[in-house]
């Protein structure tokens, strides 16, 4: 994972929100950060698994459903984790790209020892662990420490650090080692709370939109849904600004940005209902969207008859309103990922993935120069 490793390296590189803390992706994409709900990991992990996201997890709500797993089950404590979340989990890792998170911190618990990443101690400390039966009784002291040495290795080195055998063997030695934890971090860091560089990213003025993409479009009706995640739409309401745009691109959305604010502060949105039309104008119309409160899902149609794309503003990131399928679809039901999106900072969709890409091919030569 090297999930320390690389948010270090990242902000003495200055990049400081490339790769984003798990409460932070938990305020952009509209999830909570809650030990308790076993509900919602299960959920998104069967997401994964309906949307094939470990073969590609490029698309928004890949991206979104793996954090939601990938940060309850680093963060929370193994008896909070459902044994299905444990299993399936790793079969995301490499396709998917893990947010930066520690295990929460445990009163009186000592300090982790440091992990080794370069070496086979990981491996090592799992074969001694079943050789020894600590998969039945983890009482002794080489158990115990054994299973911190596991522990850090699997949490702050590579995921291929350890083999297959002794990832699943972590997860099944957490039960009768369910005492034996220490503390990565310190006590005064809420990681639930998303910490940004206020001075970081593109600037949105009076922040009139969290959220802007823009997509290229090929047929004459696309919808766009909000559904209820946990029960509730994250918002009764949404605003949202249509743009259509022969050159779908970043360029094209920040030249549109000023417009965008105007349309959406004015008082001519369109009130526009669950199952209604949306007919954007060629130079951008504003709909106010109404959710269906009886319904879990509601639909709005968008008449893009002629339309080589458009940019949406809108009121708020449409992942919040995701519970099991992508907000924007065409007429067949096939997922409309934009081309590129700002929000949450500002820094675009493309300009993370570059940045990302340097600082793990950096962390692999470090890796090899040790």
């Amino acid at each position: 994972m090297m999930k320390l490793a690389l948010v270090t390296l990242l902000a003495t590189l200055g990049y400081t929100n490339a790769v984003s803390s798990c409460a932070c992706k938990a305020d952009e994409l509209g999830f909570t950060l809650d030990c308790s709900a076993q509900g919602i990991m299960l959920d998104a992990l069967t997401y994964l698994k309906d949307n094939s996201c470990a073969t590609t997890c490029t698309s928004e709500s890949c991206a979104k459903h793996y954090y939601i797993v990938q940060a309850h089950h680093d963060f929370c404590p193994e008896a909070d984790i459902p044994e299905d979340i444990e299993d399936g989990f790793h079969d995301y890792d490499v396709a998917c790209t893990a947010c930066a998170i520690q295990r929460a911190f445990t009163e009186d618990a000592p300090a982790c020892p440091a992990a080794v990443c370069t070496d086979n101690s990981g491996n090592d400390a799992y074969a001694k662990m079943a050789e020894d039966g600590c998969g039945t009784d983890c009482s002794s002291q080489a158990c115990k420490d054994n299973f911190l040495t596991l522990r850090v290795v699997h949490d702050d080195c590579e995921h291929d650090t350890l083999t297959r055998a002794s990832e699943e063997g972590l997860h099944d030695m957490e039960r009768p080692c369910v005492d034996v934890v220490c503390n990565a971090g310190e006590n005064d860091v809420d990681q639930t709370v998303c910490v940004v560089d206020p001075h970081a990213g593109h600037d949105h003025g009076d922040g009139a939109f969290e959220w802007s993409g823009v997509f290229a479009l090929a047929d004459d009706k696309h919808v766009w849904s909000m559904q209820k995640v946990g029960g509730d739409y994250a918002d009764p309401t949404m605003r949202v600004v249509l743009i259509p745009t022969t050159n779908p691109t970043i360029e094209t959305m920040e030249t549109l940005e000023e417009s965008g604010e105007e349309m959406i502060e004015s008082d001519s949105c369109k009130v526009v209902e669950d199952g209604e039309m949306m007919t954007p104008a060629s130079d951008g119309s504003c709909f106010e969207l109404h959710v269906n409160s009886a319904a879990d899902d509601s639909m709005f149609d968008i008449d893009t008859s002629g339309m080589k794309g458009f940019v949406v503003f809108a009121q708020h990131f449409p992942t919040e309103f995701e519970r099991d399928q992508h907000y924007l679809k065409d007429s067949a039901g096939t997922d409309i990922e934009p081309v590129d999106t700002e929000g949450g900072g500002g820094t675009s969709g493309a300009a993370t993935a570059a940045i990302t890409g340097v600082a793990a091919i950096l962390i692999g030569a470090a890796m090899t120069i040790v």
